[in-house]
């Protein structure tokens, strides 16, 4: 009779636990697959970044379950990279760049006096909103990506936009000082090939049609120091605190 108690207690002590752990659990899971699925972050790489959410997110689901502990594990949604090494420092004594909107990425950063570039982020999924670093001369590069679709009756327009090759730009942070990253974009002309318009021909009549406009242009990107008063109304203050507690709970 001893043997089948046992047996019975551990079972209910493994419910238990994976009761409690589950809704974490899920909760990670669950933002791992919208990262690995967002086309709109991701572009054409959703390709492989999606089905290596899937993978992620059923190994999460099946190991944090099972981890006691009542703090959660998840990652804040908003995204943090900083390009030093030890705890986070007070804002006072970094820089901070932040994107002015998530069409823009940062793909690596390096210090001017240093030939070797570092990923600009954590896990390959990620996205920060904001890196920060100590003060000093950066190089930084920057890809772009943007999506946008507009519904109008039974009709619909799609305008993707993506950079073919990343823009370097240099920044010289300031210590305190709060900077966005923005694309200046030139003026798009007709790309070269097919011609300005390009609608494919179908061999039966269907009721959605579909035509694609190819067009090419320059771009950059753009740094620029944000005054203190304009600092006041973002939030970054708050989501760098967020994010430095998750760090702190690792």
């Amino acid at each position: 009779m001893r043997r089948p108690l046992s047996l019975a207690l551990a079972l209910v002590l493994a419910a238990a636990v994976t009761a409690c752990a589950l809704p974490d659990a899920a909760r990670r899971s669950s933002a791992t697959l919208k990262q690995g699925w967002d086309f709109e972050a991701n572009g054409l790489r959703v390709l492989y970044t999606g089905p290596g959410a899937v993978f992620m997110a059923a190994g999460d689901l099946a190991l944090y379950s099972m981890r006691p502990g009542s703090v959660s594990s998840a990652e804040p949604d908003v995204k943090w990279f900083r390009f030093y090494d030890g705890p986070m420092r007070p804002e006072e004594e970094v820089a901070i760049l932040c994107h002015l909107d998530r069409a823009t990425h940062i793909s690596s950063i390096r210090r001017s006096d240093d030939p070797v570039a570092v990923a600009a982020r954590y896990e390959p999924w990620h996205y920060p909103a904001c890196i920060e670093a100590t003060p000093g001369e950066y190089e930084i590069t920057v890809s772009y990506y943007s999506r946008k679709t507009v519904e109008q009756d039974l009709s619909a327009t799609t305008t993707t936009a993506e950079s073919t090759t990343d823009s370097t730009t240099q920044w010289n942070a300031k210590a305190g000082a709060v900077y966005v990253l923005a694309a200046v974009i030139g003026k798009p002309a007709p790309a070269p090939g097919r011609g300005p318009t390009y609608k494919p021909r179908r061999r039966s009549k269907e009721l959605w049609d579909t035509s694609f406009t190819l067009e090419v242009s320059h771009w950059k990107a753009a740094i620029v120091q944000l005054p203190e008063t304009a600092q006041l109304e973002l939030p970054i203050k708050a989501q760098r605190e967020i994010w430095r507690q998750h760090e702190a709970e690792r």
